[in-house]
């Protein structure tokens, strides 16, 4: 077998010309490695982005039903006043059937969850980031707040059906309509707060919702649009302080 020894360089122009190839073809690979790994990042980076907008899109979508349904919260907080105010003055009043509650959205966060476990929102830039953690946290304040108002219009609830109320329960009924007011206040000054950081990330409420018609069973609480059912007038003491 024939061994073929390196030749060796004659001067100095040579060893720079084989340096350079060396040199250059190190380079080029490096160059296309990291274009392909910023083609990577980009694409993910896309995704991420796209990822959480719609499910942005979707969490403002559905907060946008609240707002319209805002004059029917307003009308029934009213509704309940009234019926609060004609029991104290020892009037008759009609216990209602029914009493509706306001929209109460599920606000969606996996998308945004997984994208930060994953470390895909850190492909975004620092002010994409703080945009996006924005919404997101001024939509966990809103979650919370739709909680305790969930419990408050469950203390509301407990009109149903009443043809008398004592002078305690019409003072416990009338602190949980303050809090509802309270509470309806505070969700719409933070849906419009949402919205507004929303719209700094392109998102614009526009999604498809697919929505099921609201349930008419027994014991379903009606959507706040429905005007509360009220059964036959009391007398102005009423009968007993129970449901008939």
């Amino acid at each position: 077998m024939d061994i073929h020894k390196p030749k060796p360089w004659r001067g100095w122009r040579e060893f720079l010309k084989e340096y350079l190839i060396i040199v250059v073809g190190v380079l080029t690979a490096l160059a296309a490695e990291a274009l392909v790994q910023r083609l990577h990042e980009n694409r993910l980076q896309a995704e991420a982005r796209e990822s959480v907008r719609g499910e942005l899109n979707v969490n403002i979508t559905t907060l946008g039903r609240r707002v319209r349904q805002e004059a029917c919260v307003a009308r029934q907080l009213d509704e309940i006043q009234a019926l609060l105010d004609r029991a104290q003055a020892g009037g008759s009043f009609a216990p209602p059937t029914t009493i509706g509650r306001p929209i109460w959205a599920i606000i969606y966060t996996q998308r945004w969850q997984a994208a930060t476990a994953g470390g895909r929102t850190s492909l975004l830039s620092s002010e994409e980031q703080r945009a996006f953690g924005r919404v997101y946290a001024q939509l966990d304040v809103l979650a919370q707040k739709q909680v305790e108002e969930r419990h408050v219009w469950m203390q509301l609830r407990g009109l149903v059906g009443l043809r008398s109320l004592s002078p305690e329960m019409i003072e416990g009924q009338r602190m949980a309509l303050s809090a509802a007011r309270d509470l309806d206040a505070l969700i719409q000054w933070d849906l419009q707060e949402a919205k507004y950081y929303a719209r700094q990330v392109g998102v614009k409420g526009n999604a498809h919702l697919n929505i099921r018609p609201v349930s008419t069973a027994p014991g379903v609480a009606p959507d706040n649009c429905n005007p509360p059912a009220a059964s036959t007038p009391a007398g102005p003491h009423g009968s007993s302080h129970g449901r008939p």
